[in-house]
């Protein structure tokens, strides 16, 4: 499949949640309006000029952020039940492996990998397509985004459905703010990236774990050394989200699944 239909699929989609779940009138024509342009946009024929083929092959990191900014508009109001559920199966988790958070400054070698690991995951995406065309593997490209952008934007389009925030945001198990691990540059670096960047929301499934997992998954065959070390990568952003209250652990969890389905089905 190529990667402009799952695009179409994914402003259908949302245009048909908007039209048939009484949201706004302008989010109603710009969902409509998305779908009109990603559909001429799908049926434009292949580009055959170096710089159009470059162009195409970049042009879904846009394409991905725009995305995600578009499912940050159907969020309404927190599900307390929901966010009480997963924060209740997070606590079992950490019981059951001896684990809690805590606002003091231990391992902070450790926590401060993880929060380098959790920054990257920005770079991931764009670095599998330079994996990729080092390897000689460009007319993979196609494929590669087909997948990365089905497993995040299957994590996207669950928003309407499980609206929630992140756990740091909520919880009392690590503070918000002030705790010694929040002092930490690559921590506020973070954090500060979420606050001017991110839609200030949480998604479940976790899109940082599908986005990492799809592109380690999509090198690995063409590039196994890369593949290798997106994979290391990937776990550390997986355990990242959880240990620093990105997510929750189910939506770490449903991320990865989300990757692996993706890469079965298209990969």
């Amino acid at each position: 499949m190529r990667w402009e239909w799952v695009v179409v699929a994914y402003a259908g989609y949302f245009a048909a949640v908007a039209w048939t779940r009484g949201y706004s009138a302008a989010l109603r024509g710009g969902t409509v309006a998305a779908l009109i342009s990603a559909s001429v946009f799908a049926l434009t024929p292949a580009p055959i000029g170096t710089w159009q083929i470059v162009g195409r092959n970049w042009l879904p990191v846009v394409v991905l952020l725009a995305g995600y900014r578009l499912s940050g508009l159907f969020f309404v109001a927190p599900m307390r039940s929901v966010e009480e559920r997963l924060l209740a199966f997070d606590r079992r988790v950490f019981d059951a492996v001896g684990w809690k958070p805590s606002p003091s400054a231990r391992a902070p070698v450790f926590r401060g990998a993880l929060e380098l690991a959790y920054l990257l995951v920005y770079a991931m995406v764009p670095l599998g397509v330079v994996a990729l065309c080092l390897a000689g593997a460009s007319n993979q490209l196609s494929r590669y985004w087909a997948v990365v952008l089905t497993a995040c934007f299957t994590s996207y389009a669950m928003l309407p459905w499980f609206q929630t925030r992140p756990p740091r945001a909520i919880e009392d198990l690590v503070p918000a703010s002030d705790t010694p691990v929040d002092r930490t540059p690559l921590r506020r670096l973070n954090l500060a990236i979420l606050r001017s960047s991110s839609n200030q929301v949480n998604t479940l499934p976790s899109g940082h774990v599908a986005a990492a997992l799809a592109v380690a998954l999509m090198v690995l065959a063409s590039a196994p050394a890369a593949g290798l070390a997106f994979l290391a990568l990937t776990l550390a952003i997986a355990l990242a989200t959880v240990v620093g209250r990105y997510h929750y652990t189910v939506d770490t969890l449903a991320g990865a699944a989300v990757a692996l389905a993706s890469w079965w089905w298209l990969g």
